[in-house]
């Protein structure tokens, strides 16, 4: 059986990379809140918890779909990169 994504167990390995300084500045930053404003924390910490993936994948949607949204996951995705 296949093991599904382990949300926590990758935040874990993130944080632990070299470069979680930058994530911490990134999801701090002005960008990172305007961001998080869009997302309900509620919606999203129940959805992550009972593991729903059409939820979360709603919510990153709404995200991507705007220019700055884009921008910032790119930022993230290279300091993801960056840090292993």
């Amino acid at each position: 059986m296949k093991k599904g994504f382990d949300l926590e167990e990758y935040g874990r390995q993130v944080r632990q990379g070299k470069n979680a300084a930058a994530l911490e500045e990134l999801a701090s930053s002005e960008a990172g809140a305007r961001l998080a404003s869009q997302v309900d924390g509620e919606q999203l910490t129940q959805a992550v918890q009972q593991g729903d993936t059409q939820a979360l994948a709603s919510m990153l949607r709404l995200i991507l779909s705007t220019p700055e949204g884009r921008s910032f996951a790119a930022q993230v995705e290279k300091a993801v990169q960056d840090g292993q």
